[in-house]
C-alpha cells in the first residue's frame, strides 16, 4: 500500500514538472521581443542580456515544489508556515518559487551591500542595510512577503511626511531602498512584477542589476499624492559610480569594482 502511494506521488510530481516546463516554454516564446525596444513599458531599450534571460526562461525554469501552494488568495500566515528549506516569495497572495543565487549573483550583491554599509558607517547615517534571505512583509493586506537581495531602512525625517513610519517604527514598514540582482530563472519577476509592487507600496528607490549585460537600472519613484506618471529608470554601466538617490548623492556604488571582481570570478570558474 505504501509503495503504491509513493508511486502515485512520484507520478503526480512528474506531471507537475512537465506542465511547468510547457508553461515556461510558452512564456519564453511570447517574450522574445523584450530587449529590442519594442516593449513600451520595459526597461531595456536596446538588445541586452535581459532578452537572453527571458528567452532562456524555459530552459532554466524553477520547477514548482509540491510543498509550495499554488493558486491565489494565500496569506502571510501560510507563508510563515512553509518549511524553512523552501525558497519562495508571496506576492499579492500568489507564491513564487525562488532559485538559489549563483556565484555571480552573490559576488555582485555582497560587494554592493559592503559599499552601502561602509558609506552608512562613514556618514553615521540613521540607516540599516540588510541582505537576503530576510522576510520583508509589504502592505496591510497581509498577502505579500518578499526577500529582496538588498534593502535599506532609514529613520524618517520631518520633511519626508511619513507619519505612519514614525509611529510604527521604520523596520515595520516598507524599505526606503531596494536592490535586486536579476536571476536567469525568473527575470521578469524583478524587471516588471517587483518594479510595480515596490512602487505601489512606497519604496523610494529601486535598483535592478543585470550582471551579464553589466547594466544598472535605477528607479526613483514619485510618491506625491495624485502622481500617475510612468517612472523610467536612469541607466548606468558597470564602469560607472552610481549615486544613491535617497542619500542625495552622499553615497554611491562603484560598479567598476564589482566588474573587476566578476571578471576575476569568471576567469576562476572558466565562464
Amino acid at each position: 500500500m505504501d509503495r503504491t502511494r509513493e508511486t502515485e506521488k512520484g507520478k503526480a510530481r512528474e506531471k507537475t514538472r512537465e506542465k511547468a516546463k510547457e508553461k515556461a516554454n510558452e512564456e519564453a516564446k511570447g517574450s522574445q521581443q523584450i530587449g529590442t525596444g519594442q516593449r513600451a513599458d520595459g526597461i531595456a531599450q536596446e538588445p541586452s542580456a535581459a532578452a537572453a534571460y527571458i528567452q532562456n526562461a524555459g530552459k532554466e525554469c524553477i520547477l514548482p515544489d509540491p510543498g509550495i501552494p499554488d493558486g491565489g488568495g494565500h496569506t502571510e500566515e501560510e507563508y510563515y508556515a512553509l518549511p524553512d528549506d523552501l525558497r519562495a516569495e508571496l506576492i499579492d497572495g500568489v507564491f513564487y518559487a525562488m532559485a538559489s543565487p549563483t556565484e555571480i549573483h552573490q559576488t555582485a550583491a555582497l560587494e554592493i551591500i559592503r559599499q552601502i554599509a561602509d558609506c552608512i558607517e562613514k556618514l553615521d547615517a540613521p540607516c540599516f542595510a540588510f541582505i537576503a534571505p530576510s522576510d520583508v512583509p509589504l502592505g496591510n493586506e497581509k498577502k505579500t512577503v518578499v526577500q529582496p537581495d538588498i534593502y535599506v531602512h532609514c529613520m524618517p525625517h520631518e520633511e519626508d511626511g511619513r507619519e505612519e513610519r514614525r509611529e510604527a517604527g521604520p523596520l515595520h514598514k516598507t524599505p526606503d531602498f531596494i536592490v535586486e540582482v536579476l536571476s536567469p530563472s525568473n527575470p521578469e519577476n524583478d524587471l516588471w512584477r517587483k518594479r510595480e509592487l515596490y512602487q505601489r507600496h512606497g519604496v523610494r528607490e529601486y535598483w535592478i542589476i543585470d550582471p551579464l549585460a553589466e547594466k544598472v537600472y535605477a528607479f526613483c519613484f514619485d510618491h506625491e499624492e495624485g502622481s500617475t506618471s510612468e517612472t523610467m529608470p536612469d541607466a548606468y554601466s558597470f564602469r560607472d559610480k552610481v549615486p544613491i538617490g535617497i542619500s542625495r548623492g552622499s553615497c554611491a556604488v562603484d560598479f567598476q569594482k564589482i566588474r573587476q571582481k566578476l571578471q576575476r570570478l569568471k576567469m576562476l570558474e572558466g565562464y
